[in-house]
């Protein structure tokens, strides 16, 4: 029997203007009401996840940054979190540089972005409820972060920087994870963190097994929470890799395929 279900935000259950249509937002508070769980699993920090969660009217941990912090956001306190190893941040800024990428990179509550760079205006989009700083120099933040992103201005940039930012990583010998998240972004993360090792925390914290879980996603960082839940379902305007990886495709986000897929597997009795 599903106890909890865990939700993938961007294209998943908010379109590009980052709202949830009403169906959407009407079936996750018709699951709550009969009992179930939920809770947002996201590339996104606390804030603004906290953001979201409050409009759902949300009371469970959060699974932010990927898996790398999970946050009560009632509480406004961290539960449990994995930064980046330290000496990731001036081999990853220099490689950067001399590359061109676009970097920043992301804690709890701030998204630190350097200055001189073009912002892809997809990303400065998905960033507008976000807290941001510029920064000159990435040595200069005042705190260890969870992860890194690189974006890209064209779609097509992305996997060609998923292959070479591999490459560097293991010639360099870094316990780092690279990954594609977005059309325009690829993500570093220490080894092991991801949605399902984030999802896994909560479900144990709240006393529940995998097959208990129901997880929507629509990306690529998705498919491990997919493949690790009792049910997955990928939205079917998602990544073929996520497609792939679900137990059933639902519509797409543009048909409020979270909510079909709420209602087919949660709701259905």
């Amino acid at each position: 029997m599903l106890k909890l279900i865990a939700l993938d935000i961007d294209g998943t259950i908010v379109n590009h203007e980052l709202q949830f249509t009403p169906r959407v937002k009407a079936t996750i508070a018709r699951a709550q009401a009969q009992g179930l769980i939920v809770t947002l699993a996201t590339g996104r920090g606390p804030s603004p996840t906290d953001y979201f969660a409050e409009q759902l009217g949300l009371t469970a941990p959060l699974v932010c940054l990927q898996g790398g912090v999970i946050y009560d956001y009632r509480e406004r306190r961290t539960l449990h979190e994995t930064r980046l190893p330290p000496e990731v941040i001036p081999w990853i800024a220099a490689e950067a540089q001399a590359r061109g990428w676009h970097l920043h990179f992301e804690t709890t509550d701030l998204v630190y972005m350097p200055y001189g760079l073009e912002t892809p205006s997809e990303l400065a989009a998905l960033f507008r409820v976000a807290n941001l700083a510029r920064v000159k120099d990435f040595r200069q933040m005042p705190t260890v972060p969870h992860k890194f992103i690189i974006s890209v201005h064209d779609p097509a940039d992305r996997d060609p920087i998923v292959r070479e930012l591999t490459r560097l990583v293991q010639a360099a010998g870094l316990p780092l994870d690279v990954f594609a998240s977005h059309p325009i972004i690829v993500e570093g993360l220490p080894t092991g963190i991801h949605k399902a090792t984030g999802l896994a925390w909560v479900a144990d914290h709240l006393g529940l097994t995998a097959q208990e879980v129901l997880a929507i996603g629509d990306n690529d960082n998705d498919i491990t929470m997919l493949k690790w839940a009792g049910v997955g379902v990928a939205i079917g305007s998602g990544s073929a890799g996520a497609l792939a990886a679900a137990d059933w495709v639902a519509p797409s986000l543009a048909e409020d395929g979270a909510a079909v897929a709420i209602e087919k597997y949660a709701l259905a009795a």
